[in-house]
């Protein structure tokens, strides 16, 4: 749309130079073209879907989706989920989640949900022979009615409550132009459109579209182009091919801006598209984009000559704003794509104004509480910003004191100096108060050396002293008795000192060449200037490698913590473990560090460290361990931080780099659109897996499952946060729940994991964007994956290869008998056959042995007749174990020598049989039956005793031969003694009376 028209009125534009909106150069730039993947330059349109997703259609690409990493073609030709033209207008989502998307032949309907074009049921299927019509536009009002024009009709659509088409109404019209501008102004479901030769509002009046004069004015310019229309501060503004128009509803005014020769002007009259964001009205045109400001009625610029953040073309066809991010897409050089910046910066450098910055790289910084800024640089001496200015006052050697121009270390003491280390010009001073007066540091000749190159300094209040590292060692300078002194043994042979900072153990930490020393500022009391220390000259993290680490940057945190920075090996923890012992831990870019050269650490209000590196601005979040990237791309001067590089100060942070001074003043982070995670593509085998194949029934971005089965070797996850700002810094976490516990943190920029040769079994992929602000945004997605074993290895396999493989048992045990049966047969034939061939008779030979075959048959009938009679009288005659045991227990219970020995013989048994037997009767050993039973009938005679026995008579009289024994087993068995059963039951009294 607007292809020819547009390159013919741009060959008319001359570049300009233009004021610079301030918003343009407070965002970060990125750009989509055809070199990072785009399949085409000319962008028609840029849309979001529900989903978080962003479609852009092209002219000669057409639809793509982009998701912040990559792109997914939906166009003509290879590699692209085909619909059928390369040729896109634009696009909108209904309320269903499906894509309208009007192309130059037709109109095509995509379900976002499974990714596969749909048509919904329409009576009479009307509806697919609308969408089969060359495509102009499509459009969605704020009733949800969608509007479909063609080359000669506006379709106006409603739908039921599951998606169906409920009604269709049609309007024909007449247009010059190959495109329609149209908006839901009023939002009221009835659309301002310009066709016939101006503006007009359709309506739905009695079931039928109607065409409504919005002014006499608009109604009759059929020599302008309408372009698009957007409302803003209650006016509606109209892009034309002659300027923008201003029109009042209210008062039924116009105003008309055009390009003239004021720099404040437009910068071009042919005005595409328009778009608000943030309360600033956006104007494309030909000549770059326009912002208006409303305080003066004009305009600031924003095109390809922009000093900051230029555009990558100046022919804008398209605006678009999504939460905060600007998308300008343009018919030659793709999109360029305005991002909020994370960070609050200000930025100082050198430049030719006198009061700027000096020259060279930053070594060293300090900020004053009132917010005065020094930095030292590299050659360029000392500078020194007051709060609220942007001017810097110079100190170098030619005009002052100053020993030597290379500052490379600023300290204050206790006596508001501030001290200046110079590399090569040894100590400086000057007094804070009056910020005049630099005055060199005096020391004797024999120690002035040990100061000349100063990396590192640090004011000890316990002791009173200044700790002084230089190239040449530690010294420590008394403030009180003004000298110097070597504060312990062998302290001239720490070299190359930087960093320092003091623990809360009242430890000094200071990095040198080799490794980092603690020097304990409490030991001294025995000799004042004798310090006892330690020297950790080896990597931190592991002491035993012998590598040689050298530390050169140091920070104490708000919760005591120590942090080192390595100048090769990453960040470092200081802990303690359960011994006492002082350990360490180690962050390195494989974690998510910028860079594992760290020049200086500093932490903010909220316990966040910033980690300057020789690639970068690291942010750390300790608590979730979890880091975010920047670089010059997010409004650093520089991604190369030298010495000392990093300072904190009353909320405010200072970066030195080798371009100037980078000052943080807040973080955005939290306050920015952190987009909605979700899986972008899914890979089997290196094979994208079709939506309603046996892997998917949705689109990988909607889907809750997977299946996949054991053969499949490899599975990819892409995913991203579609929050489209800084993709290649984002850092995902990710796991396999079920086959691994543990999250694995994927280096920034990495937004896919594979997996190889997963057991069968069912899982749950989880990815988790942890942002480093270790906010609550934190996101999660997930998706069930079901993989299923080979098919010989599921259960129904085993268990029908058990009843085969039995099957063939059998048949091959039934083939081996039949077979020996046979053999068994052959064998005893053989010689009978062979006596009937050499018989003179035969016929003889064989009645014989027919004779002998049928008395063998009755002597076999006889046995089995002789077994079956035998067997009936034993089971006739047969008695029951325990009645014969009973038997012969009655009649020999009374007998005291009668025991098991008897019992058994009396049953012709042996004992173990004997007990084995009963036990599986009774439940009993055989004494203990025997007991019982003699006990049972004495009982039985106590309760009776008909001829009124005493214990000890009844006791003989079942067999015991000692009456207290009887006793005791009597009263264990029953719970009372024999002598309270012995007692009758008194007799009733008589009632009776003596008359």
């Amino acid at each position: 749309m607007k292809r020819l028209l547009l390159l013919f009125l741009s060959s008319l534009f001359g570049l300009c130079s233009w004021a610079q909106p301030t918003y343009v150069t407070r965002c970060n730039t990125s750009y989509l073209n055809m070199t990072n993947g785009l399949p085409s330059n000319f962008i028609d349109d840029i849309y979001a879907d529900s989903y978080g997703f962003i479609w852009i259609a092209t002219h000669g690409g057409g639809l793509v989706r982009y998701d912040g990493y990559a792109y997914r073609y939906f166009n003509e030709g290879p590699g692209g989920m085909v619909l059928r033209s390369n040729t896109c207008h634009n696009m909108v989502e209904d309320r269903f989640h499906r894509l309208w998307i009007s192309f130059e032949e037709h109109t095509k309907v995509l379900d976002l949900k499974t990714m596969l074009p749909v048509v919904p049921t329409s009576r009479n299927d009307i509806l697919r022979r609308i969408l089969g019509k060359l495509s102009v536009k499509v459009y969605r009002d704020s009733k949800d009615a969608l509007w479909l024009v063609t080359r000669s009709t506006i379709y106006h659509v409603t739908f039921d409550d599951v998606g169906n088409v409920f009604r269709i109404l049609r309007m024909g019209y007449q247009v010059n132009t190959p495109d329609i501008a149209m908006e839901d102004i009023d939002r009221d479901g009835s659309v301002w459109m310009a066709i016939d030769g101006g503006l007009y509002k359709l309506a739905i009046v009695h079931g039928k579209l109607v065409k409504r004069t919005i002014s006499p004015t608009l109604s009759y310019m059929s020599d302008t182009f309408f372009t698009c229309l957007k409302m803003f501060q209650k006016d509606v503004w109209i892009g034309t091919s002659k300027g923008l128009l201003r029109y009042n509803p209210t008062a039924k005014t116009l105003k008309v801006y055009e390009k003239n020769r004021s720099g404040s002007s437009l910068s071009h009259d042919y005005v595409s598209s328009l778009a608000v964001s943030e309360g600033r009205l956006l104007v494309g045109t030909l000549g770059g984009v326009d912002f208006y400001q409303p305080e003066t009625d004009d305009f600031l610029h924003w095109d390809t000559g922009s000093k900051t953040n230029p555009l990558c073309s100046n022919f804008v066809n398209c605006l678009f704003v999504f939460h905060g991010f600007t998308w300008v897409g343009t018919d030659s050089g793709g999109i360029t794509k305005l991002n909020p910046r994370p960070l609050q910066i200000e930025n100082f450098y050198h430049t030719d104004n006198i009061t700027s910055l000096s020259t060279n790289a930053v070594n060293a910084m300090y900020a004053e509480p009132n917010g005065t800024l020094w930095v030292g640089t590299i050659e360029g001496g000392l500078n020194r910003k007051a709060r609220g200015s942007n001017s810097f006052t110079h100190f170098t050697a030619d005009n002052s004191a100053l020993t030597q121009d290379a500052v490379s270390a600023l300290v204050p003491d206790g006596n508001e100096r501030l001290w200046i280390g110079t590399w090569g010009g040894g100590l400086n001073m000057i007094d804070l108060r009056r910020h005049t007066g630099i005055v060199p540091l005096s020391l004797p000749q024999h120690y002035a050396w040990l100061t000349q190159f100063v990396g590192a300094l640090c004011y000890d209040a316990h002791n009173r002293l200044m700790w002084i590292g230089s190239n040449d060692g530690i010294s420590a300078y008394d403030l009180q008795r003004k000298e110097l002194f070597s504060p312990f043994k062998g302290c001239e042979n720490i070299r190359g000192a930087i960093g320092s900072v003091i623990d809360r153990n009242g430890c000094l930490w200071m990095g040198c060449g080799s490794g980092v020393v603690k020097i304990d500022l409490k030991s001294n009391r025995k000799n004042p200037r004798l310090f006892s220390y330690i020297h950790f000259s080896t990597k931190l993290d592991d002491p035993k490698s012998g590598i040689i680490d050298k530390i050169c940057a140091l920070c104490l945190g708000h919760d005591g913590t120590l942090w080192l920075g390595s100048n090769g090996y990453g960040l470092y923890k200081r802990m303690v473990d359960r011994g006492g012992k002082t350990v360490f831990k180690a962050y390195t870019q494989r974690d998510g560090l910028a860079n594992n050269v760290v020049k200086g650490i500093a932490e903010d209000a909220r316990g966040i460290l910033w980690i300057t590196t020789d690639n970068g601005l690291s942010r750390f979040n300790p608590h979730t361990e979890a880091f975010t990237n920047y670089t010059v791309g997010d409004g650093l001067l520089s991604s190369q931080f030298y010495w000392n590089s990093a300072f904190a100060s009353g909320g405010t942070l200072y970066f030195g780099s080798d371009k100037g001074v980078t000052v943080l003043h807040g973080d955005n982070s939290a306050s920015l659109y952190h987009g909605r995670l979700r899986f972008t593509r899914l890979l089997v085998n290196n094979e994208e897996p079709a939506v309603g194949s046996s892997v998917l029934d949705k689109d990988i971005s909607q889907a809750t499952q997977i299946n996949v089965s054991e053969g499949d070797k490899s599975i990819v996850f892409e995913f991203s946060s579609l929050s489209y700002g800084n993709e290649q810094q984002s850092v995902y976490s990710c796991r396999m729940k079920g086959f691994e516990d543990d999250w694995i943190q994927l280096k920034p920029g990495e937004h896919g994991m594979r997996y190889t040769n997963l057991p069968p079994g069912d899982y749950e992929f989880q990815v988790k964007f942890v942002s480093a602000s270790g906010q609550s945004n934190d996101m999660m997605a997930s998706v069930a994956v079901s993989v299923s074993p080979y098919f010989w290895k599921t259960w129904w396999f085993e268990l029908l290869l058990f009843i085969v493989v039995g099957l063939l048992a059998r048949f091959v045990y039934q083939r081996r008998v039949k077979e020996l049966r046979r053999r068994e047969a052959e064998r005893l034939m053989q010689p009978i056959e062979e006596a009937l061939r050499e018989s003179e008779e035969p016929s003889e030979l064989q009645h014989r042995i027919e004779e002998i075959l049928h008395v063998q048959q009755k002597m076999k009938r006889s046995k089995q007749r002789s077994f079956l009679t035998d067997q009936t009288e034993m089971d006739r005659n047969e008695k029951p174990f325990m009645d014969q045991v009973m038997a012969v227990v009655e009649q020999h219970y009374m007998d005291s020598d009668f025991g098991v020995a008897e019992l058994a013989d009396a049953l012709g048994l042996n004992r173990s049989i004997l007990s084995r037997r009963l036990g599986m009767e009774t439940g009993l050993p055989t004494s203990q039956f025997l007991r019982n039973y003699r006990l049972d009938v004495a009982k039985d005679i106590l309760m009776k005793n008909p001829h009124d026995r005493n214990i000890t008579e009844i006791a003989y009289k079942v067999g015991f031969n000692d009456p207290k024994y009887f006793t005791r087993c009597f009263k264990k068995k029953f719970g009372v003694s024999p002598s309270r059963s012995l007692i009758p039951e008194p007799k009733p009294k008589s009632n009776s009376r003596h008359l």
